[in-house]
């Protein structure tokens, strides 16, 4: 399985970090990334890496459906849910089923002059440089 970087407001990475937040919402996401590990960059105001996560099931989902069974879990409240789905028949639920926080100083400074980084919109597959780097320092 590779290995990916997931972009995430900082809000909803200390949630997830705290373990409260054990559901990721995202409008699509692929399904064959279910049991993979994530880096979560946060993005803007701290542009950096803070957590690597291990993904569980991904639940894709008709929106109303999405809400009911994984709402709670996601720590988002129904209106912020309804218009991130707003024009959206189906959405998906990332399960997180653990959390490590990173140790060393990710800044984005950092990963665009060691690994050429570019922070993703969404979600980007992990250069093998950067998992090898992560890795030696878990």
């Amino acid at each position: 399985m590779r290995t990916i970087v997931l972009s995430i407001q900082p809000k909803w990475a200390t949630l997830i970090r705290s373990g409260e937040k054990t559901i990721e919402l995202r409008r699509r996401f692929p399904r064959y990334l279910a049991g993979s590990a994530a880096y979560l960059y946060e993005s803007s105001p701290n542009c950096r890496l803070t957590a690597v996560v291990q993904m569980g099931a991904i639940h894709e989902l008709p929106v109303k459906e999405l809400w009911l069974v994984h709402g709670e879990a996601s720590c988002v409240d129904e209106r912020h849910f309804a218009t991130y789905f707003r024009d959206r028949d189906a959405g998906v639920g990332i399960e997180i089923i653990r959390h490590l926080p990173l140790v060393n100083d990710w800044d984005l400074g950092r990963l665009r002059q060691e690994f050429s980084f570019t922070a993703p919109q969404s979600w980007a597959y992990a250069s093998a440089r950067l998992v090898n780097a992560i890795g030696a320092c878990l």
